[in-house]
């Protein structure tokens, strides 16, 4: 225990001798953050068949357009992936400017009290309610795959467990991103990065072909780490496409470049149905490079926006979108217990959506308040670039 600690004091001298007064934040991406939670949790919330708003006499048109919505809504996930990737990269190349080297150890106990915390409360959560809430099944093994950080591999080979944890597939491919990537980014120069994330899209392409030729299903491709790589390649080579400067686009041009990225990747969930089983291959080869493509276009048109934007009330939802996104699956399932006859019609639907909003709201907010902030604090004393005043 003490050799701990004084390895923990010595890692901690260490980086904040080599500190200095530099900061890398855009409030503008903690917004987009939270919009990116709010389109999964529209995916969730929002069936996406027609048929299902018809049901509750919604007219024709607004019923297509809700079902469109509800499809569309599962490529926050995609948006969340090359938001992580453009930002990490940028913080990675920053650090090595700023002292000569990545700092590895700095960087995944920054990542370990960033994500674990939630991360295996909610685990040990979800442990816990398979033994008072009806339906809930986790099991050992799918247990040991989501505490190994290897979830979404379990979900490719076995399907979705039957529980409140399974959003947290795609923390475990941005946790195995985390892993690999730092490593590499501390070997190679710039251009050796961006000539591996151009690698990354051929292997996802590759691999989506080959499943898709092999009979895959579309969760068998949705949850695959190897096929799930273009929007990370994107947000990667974003960043390297961005060191000589952020764009300081017109309002015009910031609403073409959002228009244009919200349209690509509809386009990708309706037209090319990447998550309607049957697949075909073709779908799946265009679809999930056209959602990367469009969840580029929206961080562009929205990088470096001038609105004062530090103290929106949107800023805080983005900082506790991790919380967001862990517990709004949570959210919908207590809200059918508050709004008991929720799906008889359109109104009390919509009041059961906005009752599982808000009870995700409040469970992010308690979760940042005292089990994600203490550890965020203890961060600073690991960052050579800081991001932003709560890590």
């Amino acid at each position: 225990m003490a050799s701990i600690t004084t390895w923990w004091n010595q890692a901690a001298e260490s980086t904040a001798s080599a500190r200095i007064a530099t900061r890398f934040y855009h409030p503008e991406l903690d917004i987009l953050r939270f919009f990116a939670f709010f389109a999964v949790f529209l995916h969730h919330a929002l069936p996406h068949q027609q048929a299902f708003w018809t049901g509750l006499n919604v007219p024709a048109v607004p019923a297509t357009l809700l079902a469109a919505t509800g499809a569309t809504g599962a490529f926050g996930v995609d948006l969340f992936f090359a938001l992580s990737a453009y930002l990490i990269t940028e913080l990675l190349l920053r650090e090595k400017e700023l002292i000569g080297a990545v700092d590895l150890k700095a960087f995944y106990v920054r990542r370990v009290l960033r994500i674990w915390p939630l991360y295996f409360a909610f685990i040990a959560l979800a442990i816990g309610m398979q033994f008072f809430v009806p339906g809930q099944v986790l099991g050992w093994q799918a247990t040991l795959a989501f505490s190994a950080l290897a979830g979404n591999w379990w979900i490719v080979f076995f399907g979705f467990p039957q529980s409140v944890v399974f959003p947290l597939w795609s923390v475990s491919i941005e946790e195995q991103f985390y892993l690999l990537w730092p490593a590499v980014a501390r070997q190679v120069r710039v251009p050796t990065m961006a000539a591996i994330a151009v690698g990354m899209l051929v292997v996802a392409t590759c691999t989506r072909f080959y499943l898709g030729t092999h009979g895959a299903t579309e969760t068998q491709v949705w949850c695959n780490t190897l096929a799930r790589l273009d929007p990370i390649a994107a947000g990667i080579l974003l960043a390297i496409g961005l060191r000589g400067g952020s764009p300081a686009w017109r309002f015009p041009t910031r609403v073409a470049l959002l228009a244009g990225g919200i349209t690509t990747v509809a386009i990708a969930a309706v037209v090319c149905q990447v998550k309607a089983d049957p697949l075909t291959t073709a779908r799946i080869v265009i679809g999930y490079p056209l959602a990367a493509l469009g969840a580029v276009a929206i961080l562009l048109g929205v990088i470096t926006a001038s609105a004062p934007l530090s103290k929106s009330a949107l800023v805080y939802l983005g900082r506790i979108s991790y919380g967001l996104y862990v517990f709004h699956v949570l959210g919908l399932m207590t809200s059918d217990f508050v709004v008991p006859r929720g799906y008889s019609t359109f109104g009390l639907y919509a009041l059961k959506i906005a009752v599982a909003l808000g009870i995700t709201v409040l469970l992010s907010a308690a979760s940042y308040r005292w089990i994600e902030q203490p550890f965020l604090r203890m961060k600073k004393r690991f960052t050579h670039v800081v991001s932003r005043a709560d890590g």
